[in-house]
């Protein structure tokens, strides 16, 4: 008898479970999202770099700010810069997003960003950051 209520317990994790992780992640897919691209163009003789990233949020439009920083040996100097709040789509779709950031002093190499989603307020639903490679675009 214990061995059939034992078997039973198991049958109902066994089905309720995986049911349990599947909303977790109906959750998580629905949930604003930004995620910064491995590359950033830098474009010369204009000190702009533009920074790809994916966005994904729902609520109509948003708007994301972008900001990089490099140090030594990629430049002489630590230098860092920032956007201007830039708008995004917000269809519940992953669109690709381009961000320009104005800046002297960056040179080609590596270097580090963030990115923040905001939607309808000043208050952040989505963070990024990590090591991109500014490459040149002519």
């Amino acid at each position: 008898m214990k061995g059939i209520r034992v078997l039973t317990v198991f049958g109902v994790l066994a089905v309720a479970l995986p049911v349990g992780l599947l909303s977790g992640v109906a959750q998580a897919d629905d949930s604003p999202q930004v995620t910064i691209q491995q590359y950033a163009s830098y474009i010369e003789a204009t000190s702009v770099i533009n920074v790809g990233l994916d966005v994904k949020c729902h609520g109509g439009s948003g708007e994301v700010v972008v900001n990089v920083t490099q140090s030594p040996p990629e430049t002489p100097y630590p230098v860092g810069a920032g956007s201007v709040p830039s708008p995004v789509v917000c269809d519940a779709e992953t669109r690709p997003v381009a961000v320009t950031v104005f800046g002297f002093g960056f040179n080609l190499g590596d270097a580090f960003a963030t990115a923040d989603l905001s939607i309808g307020s000043p208050t952040v639903v989505a963070h990024d950051q990590r090591s991109i490679e500014i490459v040149v675009v002519h």
